[in-house]
C-alpha cells in the first residue's frame, strides 16, 4: 500500500514537470518570436524632415508706452484695460499740480492698438518720461512675430522664409505656424566685461495663424524646418551599422549589404542606395560590430 501512495505521487510529480516543460518551451517560442517581430523592420519611404529647435519670445507688431511730459498728476484717464485705440485717440490727460485751472497736456495714442497695460489712475503722481512706472501700454497686434537667438551652428541652415512649428509654454492644445521672416548677418556683441558667452545671430520669425491665446511676451520654442525631402527611402538608425566609413544593414537571411546614407535627423537616414523599398533588415547587433 505504501508502494502504491509512492508511486502514485510519483507519477504526479513527473507529469507536472512535464506540463511544465511544454508550457517553458511554448512561451520560451512566444517571446523569441516577439522579440524578431521588433527587431525587424522594412526599408519605407516618407517625408524626411532635418529640424533646428531654438527658443523665443512672442511680440507684436509695434508697442509703446505712454509717459508723462513733465512731473505732475494724472488728472484724467480716457481708456480701459484692453481697450482698442485709434492712433490720435486720447489715453490720459496731466497736469503740474491737481489744482483747477492748472494746464492740462492732453497725451494720445501714437498708433492705433490695444490697451495691453494700465498702470495709473486719475490723481495718481507721475514723473516725467519714466519708462518703468510709465501710465499705459499699446500694442499693435496686427501681426504677431517671435523674437529669437540661433545659435552660430545653425545661422548657416537658417533662410527668409523657412517654415517653422510654434509651441508656446503656457498652450498646451494646439501649436502655431511661422516663417522665417528677419535673419541678422551679424552675431550679438560680446558683454562690456570680456566674458566668454555663446555666439547667436538674432532673427525673427512670423506667426501666422495666431489667436487671442497668444499674448505678447509668452516664452516660445520653435522647431524651424531647415530641410525636407519627400518619398525618401530611409530607415531608423539603430538598423543601421557602421564600420570604419562604410555604412550596412543586416538583411533578413543574417547576409550584410553595403549602403550609401544621405541625409540624417534625429529619428531617420536617408537611404541612396544599397536596398530598395519593402525590404527586410534587422535590428543592428551592435555588440558584433568590430572596432
Amino acid at each position: 500500500m505504501k508502494t502504491l501512495f509512492t508511486n502514485k505521487y510519483l507519477w504526479l510529480a513527473i507529469v507536472a514537470l512535464i506540463i511544465g516543460l511544454v508550457y517553458s518551451t511554448q512561451f520560451s517560442r512566444k517571446k523569441k518570436s516577439g522579440r524578431e517581430g521588433q527587431s525587424m523592420t522594412k526599408v519605407q519611404k516618407g517625408e524626411l524632415i532635418q529640424r533646428s529647435t531654438i527658443s523665443g519670445v512672442v511680440t507684436p507688431l509695434k508697442k509703446t508706452v505712454i509717459t508723462a511730459p513733465y512731473q505732475g498728476y494724472i488728472r484724467s484717464v480716457f481708456v480701459k484695460l484692453g481697450q482698442n485705440v485709434k492712433s490720435g485717440d486720447p489715453i490720459a490727460s496731466v497736469a503740474p499740480t491737481l489744482v483747477a485751472g492748472d494746464t492740462v497736456f492732453p497725451l494720445r495714442a501714437p498708433f492705433g492698438g490695444r490697451v495691453v497695460q494700465l498702470n495709473k489712475a486719475n490723481g495718481e503722481y507721475v514723473k516725467a518720461s519714466d519708462s518703468v512706472d510709465f501710465i499705459a501700454r499699446i500694442d499693435d497686434t496686427s501681426k504677431m512675430f517671435i523674437d529669437a537667438n540661433v545659435p552660430e551652428l545653425d545661422r548657416v541652415k537658417m533662410k527668409i522664409g523657412l517654415e517653422a512649428i510654434v509651441k508656446a509654454s503656457a498652450i498646451l492644445d494646439r501649436t502655431y505656424k511661422a516663417v522665417v521672416s528677419e535673419l541678422t548677418f551679424a552675431a550679438r556683441e560680446q558683454d562690456r566685461y570680456g566674458r566668454t558667452t555663446a555666439v547667436e545671430f538674432p532673427m525673427r520669425l512670423q506667426i501666422l495663424d495666431f489667436d487671442e491665446q497668444l499674448q505678447p511676451g509668452m516664452s516660445v520654442i520653435v522647431d524651424i524646418i531647415t530641410l525636407k525631402k519627400n518619398n525618401a527611402l530611409m530607415l531608423r538608425h539603430e538598423f543601421i551599422g557602421r564600420e570604419q566609413n562604410s555604412y550596412f544593414v543586416t538583411l533578413a537571411d543574417g547576409k550584410r549589404q553595403k549602403i550609401e546614407v544621405g541625409t540624417q535627423n534625429e529619428e531617420f537616414s536617408e537611404i541612396l542606395n544599397g536596398v530598395t523599398e519593402g525590404q527586410a533588415v534587422r535590428k543592428v547587433d551592435f555588440s558584433e560590430i568590430s572596432r
